[in-house]
């Protein structure tokens, strides 16, 4: 009997995780950046995902308007804000800004915002736009559009900053997974899709797994970090 209800009482408890948990099985990222956490604690992924934010905050002037689009759980965002004016964070996911927007309602310079990014509807407004890891999730014919939103959106002379993996292969596994619909992503495709949808200037730096560093040389190279100009 007591067996049965302690697995009773640990069945309950994962259900009540799953329900909280806000990592989409391991796809987003979920830190609190209220609570400090060791970094050196983080596993390959996060220090790859913490590492591009604190890269982008460097790029950011203190009293710059920036987004932070396809914003996860909303730790980046946070982190953006130690640096900008003000940060409006968007994802699509209801549920995820619904407990973000409670986890960091004490920071005023934060504002989150549930939408498509293809259906937000800025303009002249941001000084710079963040926009990691998200790219890649759309099917191709929607990336130029987006593109042309994020030109919209800013300010003139503003930047977007946006990473994606590099060259990374169709598979059936990623398939499968559904996060991901487009691959093979190199500098020449995102020059492409820059130059249609306004975009003239751009430079690329590159990430990978084992160092976590942002360079612009690299000999292996899996993510691609580009910044363009408006």
């Amino acid at each position: 009997m007591i067996k049965r209800t302690s697995n009773k009482i640990s069945h309950i408890l994962k259900r009540l995780r799953d329900r909280f948990s806000l990592s989409d099985r391991g796809e987003r990222v979920d830190k609190n950046y209220n609570k400090v956490e060791n970094i050196n604690k983080f596993d390959i992924y996060q220090k790859n995902h913490y590492a591009r934010y604190e890269y982008a905050k460097k790029l950011l002037n203190i009293d710059d308007i920036v987004g932070d689009f396809a914003c996860g759980t909303g730790y980046g965002t946070s982190v953006l804000s130690e640096r900008a004016s003000k940060v409006v964070g968007v994802d699509i996911d209801e549920r995820v800004i619904k407990t973000i927007s409670k986890r960091y309602r004490g920071n005023k310079k934060i504002e989150f915002l549930a939408s498509n990014i293809l259906d937000i509807n800025y303009k002249d407004y941001f000084d710079k736009i963040i926009s990691f890891e998200t790219i890649e999730r759309l099917e191709e014919m929607d990336i130029v559009r987006v593109f042309q939103t994020f030109f919209r959106a800013l300010k003139p002379n503003g930047k977007i900053i946006f990473s994606v993996p590099y060259m990374q292969e169709k598979s059936d596994i990623a398939i499968k997974m559904g996060f991901h619909k487009t691959f093979y992503i190199d500098e020449e495709k995102i020059k492409e899709w820059l130059n249609k949808a306004g975009f003239k200037s751009f430079s690329f730096m590159y990430q990978n797994y084992k160092t976590h560093e942002i360079l612009e040389q690299l000999d292996e190279k899996d993510f691609i970090i580009c910044i363009a100009h408006k």
